[in-house]
């Protein structure tokens, strides 16, 4: 008898905890969102000029700032960034990186005519930056994306780097 009432008790405390957990889920909303955000990139003509710009990106827009107090998660599906609008020199050159918060994403040594004419997409896929730049974000953090390195060019160049991120997010409303 002793036996069966202890059974019944880590029962009834195990169901109790699993309808809590379910209780959780049923307060929990899941979307999806996309930042866009662009950099204007004017780089003078020269030799091995330092190139440093950079924007700030963080997590508040119309889809999510409502719930900005109550995210639970957030993680990237996709993070995709291309060079577009360029004027000035054709064979102008950037050796660098695209950086997020001083974290190299992807290298680069690449004319930047070249690139917006093939409408390039360059695609972030580094597993842990990813989660960085998430965690980041859903703490409330601006994450500063964006272009460094050296350029070389006889006449100036000036582009615009498009970025996208799409999120997929869980906010608990209660």
């Amino acid at each position: 008898m002793k036996t069966l009432l202890k059974f019944a008790a880590v029962l009834i405390l195990f169901l109790g905890f699993t309808s809590c957990d379910e209780l959780d889920e049923l307060t929990e909303i899941d979307f999806n969102t996309t930042l866009n955000e662009s950099v204007f990139v004017s780089v003078p003509a020269g030799e091995d000029l330092v190139l440093n710009e950079t924007m700030l990106i963080n997590i508040n827009n119309s889809d999510t700032q409502d719930y900005l107090d109550v995210l639970q998660d957030v993680s990237i599906t996709s993070f995709t960034y291309r060079l577009i609008n360029f004027t000035g020199d054709a064979n102008g050159t950037i050796s660098g990186q695209f950086e997020a918060d001083g974290v190299a994403l992807v290298n680069h040594d690449m004319v930047i005519k070249d690139e917006v004419d093939a409408g390039t997409v360059f695609e972030v896929t580094d597993p842990s930056a990813l989660n960085a730049i998430a965690n980041s974000l859903k703490s409330g953090n601006n994450v500063s994306v964006g272009i460094t390195g050296t350029s070389t060019c006889e006449e100036a160049m000036n582009f615009s780097i498009a970025v996208t991120i799409e999120l997929a997010i869980t906010a608990d409303v209660l």
